[in-house]
């Protein structure tokens, strides 16, 4: 056999002998193929974790009782994502490209659309208006409260979902959709054509709207008493906050309540320049990870309001509803003595949650890396184990329990108080309120989708749908019992 033959057969049984030895598992790392990631600590359980994982998809794949589509297989790979993530504790989270998106919407507290929030009516099932946002280009179409969305665009909405009805109206600044809208009580129809904005959802709010419709931050104009509801920590809020402030300074106030009820917080960074606000020095918070150095947010003199003689007492409402940032803002004024907070126990969650971008940034990792604590370094985060007698969340300083009926009470009088109106939605309340009294109210709003978000209650757990509207003036009993704190510390001279 020619020398030159021999060669290549040898060199072939050495590369088949090297693939052999391959596929046995001989030349795969001992720390599986994580360890090339730099940083990532790993053994050999990761790659066996990760077969079987694969395993389980090839079963599914090859074997399920019928073919999974490709957005079914998408589908299946997040669920085992977000399981596992659950896993680990209840903040730690996947959001999927259409997810993240509509949290971007959120969070930041703004988004392509015209200014409305919808609902499915729960007894006609058509798309209802709730309330057009002040400003918006529904607000100047005049798309009043109660108004119907027959069709977007041409296309007929019966049937459609919130979510449906959200994505059809919502996109790029500068574009226009046409809607075709039946008026409430007199059923006229007719078209509107609405050039897309960037709308800036409400997250700082008051206690009731001016004629004018924006909000009026002195509920108690006579003892001058401020009211601001912190609906959202996000960039916006800390703007509208600002200016509330500055207004209420500006009017002489003598007292202030910040309610914080239902918030479930938003931006570290949004509650931490919110209580700079308020606070001339002194710690805010720490931030405790387990990667990196403790931090800790100071407050600063400079840019604080309601100082020296302008001092004002100021009270903080909360519930079980209240958590993170609104934790952080109510412990923070708690600690310093610069408020007393009255209400129920707040929810407890002190852990803190980075954003990793997955996909090219289009979807995201919610992972719990830190944890934050009070000035005072107490705890605020409420762990499984957790007893009722331990440090965390804000405890009131003046406890006011509310019972469940009482707190469905006050979300519905809430709403109402919330929803713009004119004089012809007005008239048309009254003869509902007085229809009720027969039978249920054929309007009664639900929250879903960004555009359908009553802001500061989406993460309630109870639907606003399925209540009738209140018969009788509603009476907040804790609102009141912080007033006549205010009221009484402002006979004492001196007091804060």
């Amino acid at each position: 056999m020619p020398r030159r033959n021999l060669v290549w057969i040898l060199g072939f049984l050495f590369l088949s002998a090297c693939a052999w030895v391959a596929a046995q598992g001989s030349f795969i790392p001992p720390k599986g193929p994580m360890q090339f990631i730099k940083g990532y600590s790993s053994d050999a359980r990761d790659y066996d974790n990760l077969a079987l994982m694969i395993d389980v998809m090839q079963h599914v794949d090859m074997n399920y009782v019928k073919q999974l589509t490709p957005a079914e297989r998408r589908k299946f790979m997040e669920a085992a994502i977000r399981g596992g993530l659950k896993s680990l504790d209840p903040h730690s989270s996947y959001d999927n490209p259409k997810d993240y998106a509509n949290f971007k919407k959120l969070s930041d507290g703004k988004f392509g659309g015209i200014g409305v929030q919808v609902v499915v009516n729960r007894d006609t099932k058509r798309i209802t208006i709730i309330s057009p946002i002040v400003g918006t280009p529904a607000f100047r179409a005049g798309i009043k409260p109660g108004d119907e969305i027959e069709a977007i665009n041409g296309e007929k909405v019966a049937g459609f979902t919130n979510d449906e009805v959200v994505e059809r109206i919502s996109g790029a600044p500068g574009t226009d959709v046409k809607l075709t809208i039946k008026r409430r009580g007199s059923g006229r129809r007719m078209d509107l054509t609405l050039t897309r904005e960037e709308i800036q959802a409400e997250g700082i709010l008051g206690d009731k709207r001016k004629a004018d419709q924006h909000w009026d931050y002195m509920a108690d104009p006579v003892n001058k008493i401020g009211y601001i509801r912190i609906t959202s920590f996000g960039e916006a809020a800390l703007r509208e906050f600002t200016e509330a402030l500055k207004s209420l300074e500006e009017q002489d106030a003598k007292g202030l309540v910040l309610d914080l009820r239902n918030n479930p917080g938003g931006s570290l960074e949004t509650a931490v320049a919110m209580v700079d606000l308020l606070l001339e020095e002194g710690d805010i918070v720490q931030v405790v990870g387990r990667n990196e150095e403790p931090r800790v947010y100071q407050a600063k003199k400079e840019g604080t309001f309601f100082t020296g003689a302008k001092k004002i007492p100021i009270t903080v409402l909360v519930n079980e509803g209240s958590a993170s940032a609104s934790e952080i803002l109510s412990s923070a004024l708690q600690d310093h003595h610069r408020a007393v907070i009255v209400g129920e126990r707040s929810f407890g969650k002190g852990s803190v949650q980075r954003l990793y971008p997955m996909e090219s940034g289009s979807s995201r990792l919610r992972l719990t890396t830190a944890k934050y604590m009070r000035p005072s370094g107490k705890n605020i985060h409420k762990f499984p184990d957790s007893k009722e007698t331990d440090d965390w969340g804000v405890r009131p300083d003046i406890e006011i329990k509310i019972t469940p009926n009482e707190e469905l009470d006050w979300l519905i009088a809430r709403r109402d108080r919330d929803i713009v109106r004119d004089d012809e939605s007005n008239r048309l309340d009254q003869a509902e309120k007085a229809a009720a009294l027969f039978g249920p109210l054929s309007i009664t709003p639900s929250l879903s989708g960004p555009l359908g978000v009553l802001p500061g209650l989406a993460d309630t757990a109870t639907s606003l749908s399925t209540l009738p509207r209140l018969n009788k003036p509603y009476q907040d009993k804790v609102l009141e019992k912080a007033m006549e704190y205010l009221r009484e510390k402002m006979k004492v001279p001196g007091t804060t």
